[in-house]
């Protein structure tokens, strides 16, 4: 049975397993960078080779969605953030290439339209709740865990435009 991965890439992102059975997600390991620059946390590759290793079995069939993102401009959007964004999505690419796992890219806007989405979180929180409704207690109980649920979306989309 095929495992799809959906990937929310930031240091604050996540990643999720769905297959037509189950649903999985995790945290996007981190760990501190020295020094004390403005920012302060990576991705941890080796624990995400072991947390994709953990949820994956070896010579069963993955497909692995990762979200397309890049820089741009504004106020908001401080070059050391945008920095850091691209070192994370990278360091993600790096560890899929490495473990024989390649992305398929997706634009938010495009999977987000599957779901009739915008950029409301809340509104991401609330669907992947009610596609999983057993995790609305756990992974997905608070307003912060945005992140999973959108990596959930990610994979939930590639399960259904896939599969």
């Amino acid at each position: 049975m095929t495992i799809f991965i959906g990937i929310d890439p930031g240091l604050t992102g996540a990643v999720a397993f769905v297959d037509h059975r189950s649903c999985v997600v995790e945290d996007l390991p981190t760990m501190q960078l020295p020094g004390d620059g403005m920012v302060t946390r990576k991705i941890d590759g080796r624990a995400l080779v072991e947390l994709l290793r953990r949820h994956t079995v070896p010579g069963e069939p993955v497909q692995v969605f990762l979200e397309q993102v890049g820089t741009m401009g504004g106020k908001n959007n401080a070059v050391q953030t945008q920095g850091s964004l691209m070192r994370t999505l990278g360091a993600i690419e790096a560890v899929l290439e490495c473990l024989r796992m390649p992305p398929q890219m997706v634009y938010p806007q495009k999977w987000k339209a599957f779901y009739a989405l915008d950029k409301n979180k809340a509104a991401a929180l609330a669907k992947a709740r009610l596609l999983y409704p057993a995790m609305s207690g756990t992974s997905l109980k608070l307003a912060k865990h945005h992140n999973r649920a959108e990596s959930i979306l990610i994979a939930h989309w590639g399960l259904r435009t896939t599969a």
